[in-house]
């Protein structure tokens, strides 16, 4: 069942249990524009004028948006997170790399002084 302007709720249902690979282009690009209708649809109709089942597959659908962008600002923030570490790690690997390069140059000097040193 479905408000008038709605789209049914058994649709939807059918919808997104059917894998993407199953569906036509055709039946893709119908699924975004019925949908995206049916979003405006449904923020434009205050609850108390839907039916119950519409008012609760409402409520699902914005559970699940507010669930995904949840963890596309958690994915987001891992990756800024991972990206920060492996700055870091670079930063240290090259001090790493400047303090045996400057001990290393500092053992040959120091030797060679030492050489000089002897000869004399």
């Amino acid at each position: 069942m479905s408000d008038f302007g709605r789209k049914n709720v058994s649709d939807k249902i059918a919808e997104k249990v059917t894998p993407e690979s199953e569906k036509t282009t055709l039946d893709q690009a119908k699924e975004a524009v019925t949908g995206g209708v049916d979003k405006v649809a449904a923020s434009g109709t205050p609850d108390n004028q839907k039916s119950f089942t519409q008012t609760v597959a409402d409520g699902v659908q914005t559970g699940h948006d507010d669930a995904k962008t949840a963890v596309n600002k958690n994915e987001q923030t891992l990756a800024e997170t991972a990206s920060e570490y492996v700055e870091a790690a670079k930063e240290q690997v090259v001090n790493a790399a400047t303090y045996v390069s400057e001990v290393v140059t500092g053992a040959t000097e120091g030797a060679k002084t030492a050489s000089t040193d002897a000869k004399k």
